[in-house]
């Protein structure tokens, strides 16, 4: 039994899972597969997963040890990579592949191109925004209008995450995205901006946070499931923030 290599390949994929967007309950059973899968008994193997980190202790011949990964930077949402490890961890399970194996396929893995490129993320915002103005009664021109809007927050708070937290990411983007609508209302384009405004904002509304807040209250996880509502909930203020700012500058 290579105790290092099970160290690595459970807290690769702990923090993989973590960084891609899975529930904390999915992490702490996926960190548990493994290590039974590489030779550690079931009861040997504790796990506890937060947002932002995970503590693992194992109990081997060579005695217990715990560890700690903390997990910071932006997240990437990518649920076809989560279900690919969880797959993963299912052959360990089943003696189709090695720990050495496991361990090439994650690293290939955290390389690998997202499943949906950038033109079609950009293309998927477009239609969702556009398409959302026209459910709300938006005349044709607002799907255009909203499409670009969609657009403008979601791939400025793609670039900006980089550079500061979450929160003022999502702020800056919504208010921009808002203020294009306001302007097209302003030079007479069009007369939906309330519309326009929510097709805008469509693609930073925290619908995964907000989800997996629940999965994990649900599973028992109330520290995490506390944490992920909290952020669903900071990003819904500061959209709520930027669409009153963006407003009360057009009145």
């Amino acid at each position: 039994m290579d105790e290092e290599q099970i160290w690595r390949l459970c807290m690769l994929a702990g923090h993989q899972l973590l960084r891609y967007g899975a529930e904390t309950s999915r992490i702490e059973e996926t960190i548990t597969h493994f290590a039974v899968s590489a030779g550690v008994q079931m009861d040997h193997v504790q796990c506890f997963v937060t947002p932002t980190g995970i503590f693992v202790s194992m109990t081997t011949p060579a005695g217990t040890t715990t560890r700690l990964e903390r997990v910071s930077g932006a997240r990437i949402l990518d649920l076809d990579k989560v279900t690919q490890i969880n797959e993963l961890s299912r052959k360990m399970q089943r003696g189709e592949c090695s720990i050495d194996e496991a361990l090439i396929k994650l690293e290939a893995l955290d390389h690998a191109p997202l499943l949906y490129s950038r033109p079609v993320q950009i293309l998927a915002a477009a239609l969702s925004s556009g398409s959302f103005t026209i459910i709300l009664g938006g005349a044709g021109l607002d799907f255009i209008y909203g499409a670009v809007g969609g657009i403008i927050a979601q791939e400025l708070t793609r670039w900006t995450v980089r550079y500061v937290p979450r929160f003022f990411a999502v702020l800056l983007a919504s208010l921009v995205g808002s203020l294009f609508a306001v302007l097209i209302s302003i030079v007479g384009l069009s007369k939906h901006e309330g519309v326009i405004i929510i097709g805008a904002i469509l693609p930073l509304l925290p619908g995964l946070a907000v989800t997996n807040a629940i999965r994990d209250l649900l599973a028992g996880d109330l520290l995490a499931g506390v944490a992920r509502g909290a952020e669903a909930l900071f990003t819904a203020a500061a959209i709520a923030v930027a669409v009153a700012l963006a407003i009360s500058i057009s009145t």
